[in-house]
């Protein structure tokens, strides 16, 4: 399984955050009130002393969600993205990573959560980026 569809996948089983009723998909986002997309943002790769693939992926976790005049949804946005930057981080701290085909993660950060890249009256687009280093086994 690649990075991309490794990493959507334990999202969406493990984060608590996302509501499995909503739709998540890889590379593509539609129009429905609340939903997902994990697309790629960009890779590189380096070989090790060894020989071997040290990869870097960089992902972008988007989400859209209501949004409008009303306080209490734009906070909730803000709660929601704050929430899953911190259970990426926990994730780290205990080591528990999408399992990519070939490879073992060693590393995933997120950053710049909660970000807007886009709004109309009813609802906006959200997003977090994920990094994840890995090593070819």
């Amino acid at each position: 399984m690649n990075a991309l569809d490794a990493t959507r996948k334990w999202l969406r089983a493990k984060c608590p955050l996302i509501d499995k009723h909503d739709r998540f998909n890889a590379n593509y986002l539609g129009s429905e009130a609340t939903e997902y997309t994990l697309r790629t943002g960009g890779e590189s790769h380096k070989p090790d002393v060894l020989g071997y693939d040290m990869a870097e992926y960089d992902l972008v976790f988007v989400a859209q969600l209501p949004f409008g005049a009303a306080l209490a949804p734009n906070l909730s946005a803000a709660d929601f993205f704050a929430r899953l930057s911190a259970w990426i981080r926990g994730q780290e701290r205990v080591h528990d990573y999408p399992e990519v085909s070939g490879y073992t993660v060693t590393k995933i950060q997120a950053s710049n959560a909660g970000v807007i890249t886009q709004a109309d009256a009813n609802a906006a687009r959200y997003q977090l980026q994920i990094k994840l280093n890995l090593e070819e086994v």
